[in-house]
């Protein structure tokens, strides 16, 4: 990620209407899920680090661990006052075999092609327990390419069928597959296609102008609807401008 933008982030992450959103759609997906304290846990690729306090929801005495390949990252990450963190990167994660019962990694995998994407995802798996659960959220669809994509360096946008081929052939059992930031897609995608020739650079993660903080609250409502409802059993939504995954590792 150009170094720019890790200030956004770290301003932006606890309360824009996106991150505070989408946290609430990874609730919906993880909160049903079998998971037994004390629980070691891996945000790979934290980023600012605001992910590792909100993961305690899952056993308040857990470890969490952030790893993240920019040390600018892990920077603004101690600013929060977390201490469990590692410089490193996906594909060679330095972490023993089996040390984690779960484990998220958040528009980190983008950075590798399909073709390219055995070795990250095979050292997820490997550093995942027997029975662990790994979460994946990627940007969706090549098609939708922009300047934001730039910016925070994606090499790929998957589509679910290939983010659930990269988590199978690593042996990992599919629980819930489904895509998000739905609601809002076909605006996304008029505007995306509207400034495919911009110049603008940047990601899209800015602060709301002035005056217009009755749109963050709008925005956040939005992918709370969408979090409500995945929240029912099996159900999932046909696109979206993330896909997102849950597998679990199977036993012995």
């Amino acid at each position: 990620m150009n170094s720019s933008e890790y200030k956004f982030l770290f301003e932006l992450e606890e309360h824009h209407w996106w991150f505070v959103g989408m946290r609430k759609i990874i609730a919906a997906l993880l909160d049903d899920q079998s998971l037994s304290a004390p629980l070691r846990i891996l945000d790979a690729g934290c980023g600012t680090g605001f992910n590792l306090s909100w993961l305690k929801r899952y056993d308040t005495g857990a470890m969490v661990f952030g790893l993240d390949y920019s040390p600018e990252a892990l920077r603004y990450s101690r600013q929060r006052g977390e201490c469990l963190l590692t410089q490193g990167s996906v594909a060679a994660l330095p972490f023993p075999n089996n040390s984690f019962d779960l484990i998220i990694s958040l528009e980190v995998l983008d950075w590798f092609s399909p073709e390219e994407a055995g070795r990250p995802f095979g050292e997820l798996a490997r550093v995942l327990k027997e029975g662990g659960l790994l979460l994946i959220r990627l940007p969706a669809f090549e098609s939708l390419r922009s300047a934001h994509d730039e910016a925070i360096r994606t090499v790929h946008r998957y589509t679910a069928g290939e983010l659930a081929q990269c988590l199978t052939r690593q042996g990992l059992v599919l629980e819930r597959e489904t895509y998000a930031n739905t609601f809002l897609f076909p605006i996304a995608v008029v505007w995306r296609w509207l400034h495919r020739r911009s110049r603008r650079q940047g990601s899209d993660v800015r602060p709301m102008p002035k005056g217009m903080g009755w749109m963050n609250s709008l925005l956040e409502k939005i992918l709370n609807l969408e979090a409500i409802w995945l929240r029912g059993p099996n159900r999932r939504f046909p696109a979206g401008l993330s896909v997102i995954a849950v597998a679990r590792k199977p036993l012995g």
